[in-house]
């Protein structure tokens, strides 16, 4: 079955996944693919964090395929309930109970599995033969509940019977579709972002056979890809200031060497923005960072 294709922004909180989503989301909705960014946001969250005023004046056509999404489980969960009661009066009862809302609160991977079925429907769905959308990006949860939003899928096709088990069945086989899934873990060059960078990534790969497209480097300094010849160029200089800015670029040059030796994927180098006049200018400047990202 034909499918928008997946690219996930996944990382330790803090790293910029957001912004880097919004970035690349912004860049090919304006070179007229149709995009829906699925945040792990509430959508007012993520106005206050990145604002979008006047993307339809400076951004005319991003304006027209872009769209951005907060799936809430609980919602979901509801609209099972309901569709599967023929009383209405029955189905009110059941969630105003307090064991359904125990339950969905308490049941291990629930809302993480209506979750995911909502993002492959969002995938699948299609009009005139079609997908809806031409990318779906998911700006994911921190690393450790990204792995068990995942795990969910797999722990209800493998514990359940019935209609659970069937949608989990489902959702294993849309996730094993690697082809159509473009991973690509965040960083900083931290070294505590950096171990759990590696730790994720190793998981990823042992327990979902999902490896990183590529690995995106966030918030680097410009020092940190300099040539060999500037480096040297930057030793002669007295400044304090420069000459601090170049040790911390030479730190990141060998965390960033050792990065690519306990993942070995392509790394994509994001350098810190210096000044922007709006949100919608920064995301536009670190969009230029990310062209090489595959989006067809």
């Amino acid at each position: 079955m034909t499918q928008s294709k997946i690219i996930v922004f996944c990382g330790k909180g803090g790293v910029g996944k957001t912004s880097l989503s919004l970035s690349l989301a912004l860049r090919c909705a304006e070179s007229g693919k149709k995009v829906v960014v699925v945040s792990s946001h509430p959508l007012h969250e993520l106005a206050v964090a990145v604002s979008l005023s006047g993307l339809s004046t400076e951004f005319p056509t991003a304006a027209q395929n872009l769209f951005a999404i907060y799936i809430e489980p609980r919602d979901l969960l509801a609209d099972l309930v309901r569709n599967n009661f023929p009383s209405k009066w029955v189905a009110e009862a059941v969630l105003n109970s307090q064991i359904y809302k125990s339950l969905i609160e308490v049941a291990p991977g629930l809302k993480e599995f209506e979750f995911l079925v909502r993002m492959q429907q969002l995938a699948e769905r299609r009009a005139s033969g079609a997908p809806d959308y031409d990318l779906l990006l998911w700006d994911a949860p921190a690393s450790g509940h990204f792995l068990g939003t995942l795990h969910a899928a797999r722990n209800f096709e493998t514990f359940l019977s019935g209609p659970l088990a069937s949608a989990g069945a489902e959702l294993a086989r849309f996730f094993s579709n690697a082809s159509n899934i473009t991973l690509l873990p965040v960083t900083t060059l931290e070294e505590m972002a950096i171990e759990e960078t590696v730790e994720m990534c190793g998981r990823l790969e042992k327990e979902f056979a999902l490896k990183a497209t590529a690995v995106l480097m966030n918030l680097v300094s410009p020092l940190a890809t300099a040539s060999a010849t500037q480096i040297d160029e930057l030793r002669q200089s007295s400044d304090p200031a420069l000459r601090f800015a170049l040790e911390r670029g030479l730190m990141e040059r060998e965390r960033a060497a050792e990065l690519q030796h306990r993942v070995p994927a392509r790394q994509i180098v994001v350098e810190r923005v210096r000044s922007w006049s709006t949100d919608l200018d920064l995301l536009n400047q670190i969009g230029r960072s990310l062209e090489s990202i595959p989006t067809a």
